[in-house]
């Protein structure tokens, strides 16, 4: 009995090649990789026609393989001060669909607001990640320049001379929300601190000061307090002592929980103290009363930290600083000042 020998396999999606693709699109080879890796480099309609030729014969680049080639790892660190605020998801999803639009992976882990834990963690991601974006870093600046004299890395809000950094900030958007509060009477203002070692932080309260002289109001600080619903609980038994009409908070959930409790305490928000927070998280126009706050690019923060951490693994990009700018949002946990305060 004669038995027949197995032919060879059907071509199915593991014979896809870049070299396939661009037989059928009718480009280079260099430039069906740059679609997966450097999306920007090439024409949107060229990426289009690769990626639908990519996605119908079932081709997935091989990470493994092309960090054996490079010597890199095609993973992104990032690293922020607490995964449970709510500034910070959207910023990591915009991130990581950035990265994963250039072929990476991105590695996430949170520092939980400790410097010591933050450090030990970029030293333990250097490793495995060509480079690393620094959320709202909460460590000093010696141990931040030791590991960017080593890999490339991204600030996002936070400033140091020869790191690269993308800012959002606060002033036009801190500017406009003080006048908000001059327009509708109020004249002493308070201004409730976050972490002391928060850069962003510090901007706040630099810019809600200038802003305050320049309008003829008076702004005293207090705290700090954790940026947390529970560090704006604590943050309104401190505002109902004091005579302030208005607060600022240093973020929206700090300021949710102030509004929380002065409530408590009996204290209509915005009948007796008008409440204002920052950074426009998704539940801030879900509350009652809904949050006046100064809307910041997250989003866009997360985009475009990773396109600058990419552009300095290419070896293409020197340390630049982008500024991205802040906007106001009126709704209404802020109204006019009331008679007899």
């Amino acid at each position: 009995m004669t038995r027949r020998r197995p032919g060879p396999p059907e071509p199915g999606p593991a014979a896809a090649s870049l070299k396939s693709i661009a037989d059928e699109v009718g480009v280079s080879v260099s430039t069906v990789s740059r679609a997966f890796t450097r999306p920007e480099m090439i024409g949107e309609r060229t990426r289009h026609r690769i990626l639908s030729v990519a996605e119908r014969v079932g081709y997935q680049p091989n990470r493994s393989a092309r960090g054996l080639a490079t010597g890199r790892t095609a993973v992104l660190g990032l690293l922020v001060p607490d995964i449970a605020n709510p500034f910070f998801p959207p910023l990591v999803r915009a991130a990581e669909n950035r990265a994963d639009e250039a072929g990476y992976a991105v590695l996430l882990a949170d520092t939980d607001e400790h410097a010591e834990r933050e450090h030990r963690l970029m030293r333990e991601t250097l490793s495995r990640a060509d480079g690393l974006v620094l959320c709202s870093p909460r460590s000093a600046t010696a141990p931040i320049k030791e590991i960017a004299a080593r890999r490339p890395v991204v600030l996002v809000n936070r400033t140091i001379p020869g790191v690269a950094s993308v800012v959002c900030s606060v002033d036009t958007g801190v500017g406009a929300l003080m006048e908000h509060l001059h327009a509708l009477g109020h004249r002493d203002l308070v201004y409730l601190g976050g972490p002391a070692s928060s850069w962003s932080d510090k901007e706040k309260r630099g810019c809600v000061r200038r802003h305050a002289e320049r309008l003829g109001l008076t702004v005293e600080v207090l705290g700090p307090y954790p940026p947390s619903f529970e560090g704006g609980l604590a943050a309104a038994e401190a505002v109902a002592r004091h005579a302030a009409t208005a607060a600022l908070a240093c973020d929206d959930v700090v300021a949710l929980g102030t509004i929380r409790g002065l409530t408590e305490r009996g204290h209509d928000v915005p009948g007796s103290v008008s409440v204002a927070g920052c950074d426009d998280v998704l539940f801030a126009g879900m509350t009652a009363p809904a949050l006046t706050t100064i809307a910041m690019p997250n989003e866009l923060a997360g985009r475009t930290a990773v396109d600058l951490l990419l552009d300095q693994v290419a070896g293409a990009g020197r340390a630049r600083q982008v500024v991205l700018p802040s906007s106001f949002v009126a709704r209404d946990s802020t109204g006019p000042r009331r008679a007899g305060r």
